[in-house]
């Protein structure tokens, strides 16, 4: 019996410190012992006494309080009540109980990876990651070109099974990178699944500065096109693309490829301004947030290059912002969509910090094209259907976007 009073005790532990965390008005470490349950087990035909709850104490949260109470009060090991870690523990189930893997709890030593804009240099491997489509940890979406994750043998689509040694398939995104980044110079040894494998092997990598542009952009050989690559959605993206177009569009090319395979998306304020250089005025995507509000996004003003023939390439790696962008050119019928259908990241995320250094990363909101269709689960579905085989030496999907083209030109003569 004892045993299992220890049971009950231990699991209302995990939620009894978010009191604290919840500013309530707790402030000491004691309660009264004359409001306290008194209960000894080897004589049943005590009383308990109730334990008075603060009306501060949200209704639904009283056996929290209680919880926590009993403990501090009764528990025999005063010393190995530790509020922080209790603390973390109670956040940890809170969001574990949300069941939503796009919402995660983020550790203090993991916050300023959050914080991080996406320009600038940092000590890492060159790899983007994603939370995984079945919602068990990690993948990798992209290595960079020219990275220390390319050079080593990460692959798109990889899954992290762990990072140095320690077990990585429960970690949420900010988790990962946190293990992952780190000096110039250091090696780190990721240990993946690659596609299509069921045996987990060891890269070892060196990390370097990261230093990327997001805008890749070549002249497809024997055609009057351009390929223009977008790896995410950085500050510097717009700049960089309007450069990429100026340069396309004054040399003569007759259309465009829009190349957003394994976008994982990044800055929505970017994403809108690449969109409005491609779209007449209108709606780029809306939000409905956790209250029922909606906010639209509608396209800036001075959009150059709304004319130029334009076919897109999308894969199961493109999310979040690379699937607004899609799914309003789609919706506004500007560009074909030619690939897979997309990864179908279109919750709203925002970061809430803690007081202990620490926050949580939470879907605020749903994203949807300008037609009302929602992103998230779903994905946006390719007008054309092209899968590139692992392994092909050649791209199918680039060559229909070049039959598209092609058949789009002939038909505007």
């Amino acid at each position: 019996m004892f045993t299992d009073i220890r049971k009950i005790v231990a699991s209302l532990t995990c939620l009894a410190i978010s009191i604290v965390v919840l500013s309530l008005a707790f402030r000491s470490t004691s309660t009264a012992p004359e409001t306290l349950p008194n209960l000894d087990l080897d004589k049943p035909d005590q009383q308990v006494t109730t334990i008075i709850v603060p009306d501060q104490v949200p209704r639904g949260l009283e056996i929290v309080w209680e919880a926590f109470s009993i403990i501090n009060h009764d528990f025999i090991d005063k010393h190995l009540i530790d509020p922080a870690k209790m603390s973390e523990t109670a956040v940890d189930a809170m969001v574990e109980s949300l069941d939503n893997k796009h919402t995660s709890y983020i550790r203090p030593e993991a916050f300023s990876v959050q914080n991080e804009d996406f320009k600038g240099k940092f000590g890492g491997i060159g790899a983007q990651v994603s939370s995984a489509p079945d919602g068990k940890g990690v993948i990798i979406t992209k290595p960079l070109p020219n990275t220390p994750a390319e050079k080593a043998g990460i692959k798109a689509g990889d899954r992290i099974i762990a990072v140095n040694g320690e077990d990585a398939t429960d970690w949420s995104v900010l988790e990962a990178v946190n293990k992952i980044r780190g000096p110039e110079g250091t090696k780190v040894t990721i240990t993946v699944e690659h596609v299509g494998s069921l045996d987990p092997i060891d890269i070892t990598v060196v990390r370097g500065i990261i230093d990327q542009p997001s805008v890749f952009s070549r002249d497809i050989p024997e055609t009057e096109y351009t390929k223009i690559r977008l790896t995410q959605f950085t500050a510097e993206t717009p700049n960089e693309f309007r450069k990429e177009l100026k340069s396309a569009t004054s040399s003569g090319k007759k259309g465009i490829v829009l190349d957003l395979r394994g976008n994982p998306g990044g800055l929505l304020s970017a994403t809108v301004e690449v969109a409005s250089e491609l779209l007449p005025q209108g709606i780029i995507t809306y939000e409905i947030d956790a209250t029922g509000n909606r906010t639209d996004w509608p396209t800036m003003s001075g959009g150059s290059y709304l004319e130029v023939p334009i076919v897109t390439l999308i894969d199961k790696y493109s999310a979040s912002g690379a699937e607004v962008l899609v799914g309003a050119l789609q919706d506004a019928g500007r560009s074909i969509l030619i690939g897979e259908t997309t990864f179908g990241k279109g919750s709203v995320n925002i970061v809430r910090g803690l007081s202990n250094g620490g926050g949580i990363y939470l879907t605020h909101g749903r994203w949807y094209t300008p037609n009302g269709r929602m992103i998230e689960e779903v994905g946006i579905e390719p007008d054309v259907v092209v899968s590139y085989p692992a392994g092909s030496k050649e791209d199918p999907q680039l060559k229909a976007a070049i039959d598209q083209l092609n058949f789009q030109n002939n038909n505007t003569k």
